[in-house]
């Protein structure tokens, strides 16, 4: 019997051993060689910022022109979208990269470039315009917790409250903006087309600062505090009417590797999902010119294609062209946006003269023939100013994600007049029922993994726009 205890323990020994060797043996035998564990912060940025292409120009961008009605859901899945048949699964892809492969690479970023302070200045800018444009889309976001998975393995984040969350983000373009103050070379890696350039960089922070501010003017009653600020940002901002100040994603002709992500969708990946064939914004540009001041018919053809009745989009030399550029913001949405602020301050002359900016911006950038409109034209005489200018900053942000932002801000509140013996108004309505979409729906994986997440609708206003 003694023996029987012995024997027993010295065998799990044996074993033991046995298993360490074995261990030993197989050490690093399902480690990949080619996977890397870390990298250089100005490698991680450029990883940072192609993610953010791929969420700021991809199926969240081709779902705000559906809504918008600047585009066609045709077929398959598209089709659903177009009649606003949507679910959490279809969110997935979108939530991911907008946390895994650009936030979190965002924060490693301004956490490794402690001494490169234009690098980090770049990463925060980054960071507040995709955290911005996050709280825009769903409301309640993971934020201040974000990213605590990389620290503390912490996977069920709270969601912080959408006014919290562009608090946050005015704070930390704020911070971008004085870590750029100073140059030290740092940025180096920029893949947009400013190029390293760090005063573009300051100038899309501040670009930034006007749109997220009001953003928010609405619940505050647009108050002259706010428009006070988007004037004040905005005019620091990109508003070159030249488009000199525009910053985009850079796109060639790779397939599969660095094409206009419009064209590759419309013409590789899913042709026939997408068209133009019941749009609101194409009969808008054609009918323009019934003020006689308004001939658009280039920018018009730049989106939407050349044949007889402009029924898809232009993925031939225009906006989805397979290496054309992708706005990440145009000086139209600045100029635009302080025209709305002076206008809602009661400054109608200087309304009147930025909204010529933004007009002005068409003729040079798509070829439009704008006329400057003056004082006692028709078409910016009393409140009509005031439509005239959000009619503009909806085309200036055409196929943009930003443009189901600006529609929500201000309800849907889009006309134009046809060139009809009765000279019908026509105004933007939804594809189907009585309600626009107001959000996106959170993802379904982000539901079952965290308890926190919120029950919504896609027809739930968010916070910003409830009053």
């Amino acid at each position: 019997m003694r023996l029987k205890y012995i024997i027993y323990p010295l065998a799990v020994m044996a074993f033991m051993v046995m298993l360490n060797g074995c261990e030993k043996f197989t050490e690093g035998f399902n480690n990949d060689p080619t996977q890397l564990t870390d990298a250089s912060e100005v490698n991680i940025f450029s990883g940072a910022q192609l993610a953010y292409m791929q969420f700021d120009e991809g199926e969240l961008a081709r779902l705000a022109a559906i809504f918008t009605q600047q585009a066609t859901g045709a077929s398959q899945q598209y089709a659903s979208y177009q009649n606003y048949s949507l679910a959490s699964e279809d969110f997935s892809n979108a939530w991911a990269t907008a946390y895994v492969d650009c936030f979190a690479n965002i924060k490693i970023v301004e956490g490794k470039a402690t001494s490169k302070a234009n690098l980090r200045g770049a990463a925060e800018v980054l960071e507040g315009l995709h955290m911005g444009t996050m709280t825009a889309l769903w409301g309640d976001i993971p934020y201040s917790q974000a990213n605590q998975v990389l620290v503390n393995k912490n996977i069920q984040p709270t969601f912080d409250d959408q006014l919290t969350v562009y608090s946050n983000v005015q704070t930390v373009l704020t911070k971008g903006i004085a870590d750029l103050a100073t140059l030290d070379g740092s940025l180096s890696s920029d893949i947009f087309s400013s190029g390293n350039d760090i005063s573009l960089w300051k100038k899309l922070a501040y670009s930034a600062k006007a749109r997220y501010y009001m953003h928010v003017a609405r619940y505050y009653s647009y108050s002259l505090a706010y428009m006070d600020s988007v004037i004040n940002n905005g005019l620091k901002g990109m508003i070159a009417t030249t488009g000199a100040d525009d910053i985009s994603f850079t796109h060639g002709t790779a397939q599969g590797g660095n094409q206009n992500l419009w064209y590759s969708f419309l013409q590789n990946d899913r042709a026939g999902y997408m068209d133009a064939s019941v749009t609101f914004a194409q009969p808008m540009l054609y009918y323009r010119n019934v003020d006689g001041k308004s001939v658009d018919t280039a920018r018009m053809q730049y989106y939407y294609s050349k044949s007889a009745k402009y029924l898809d989009l232009n993925y031939v030399d225009g906006a989805c062209a397979i290496s054309n550029s992708f706005p990440i913001i145009r000086a139209s949405e600045t100029l635009t946006l302080i025209a709305e602020a002076y206008y809602r301050k009661g400054d109608l002359p200087s309304a009147l003269t930025y909204l010529n900016f933004a007009r002005t911006y068409a003729n040079n950038v798509y070829g439009s023939s704008l006329t400057e409109y003056a004082s006692m034209d028709a078409a910016v005489t009393g409140t009509k100013l005031l439509q005239s200018i959000l009619n503009e900053e909806y085309l200036a942000l055409m196929l943009q994600m930003e443009g189901f932002n600006f529609a929500r801000r201000v309800n849907f509140a889009i006309t134009y007049t046809d060139s009809s013996s009765l000279a019908v108004v026509h105004t933007i309505t939804p594809i189907t029922g009585t309600v626009f979409p107001q959000r996106y729906l959170y993802s379904m994986d982000e539901i079952d993994a965290n308890p926190h997440t919120p029950s919504t609708t896609l027809n739930q206003v968010t916070t910003v726009n409830s009053k």
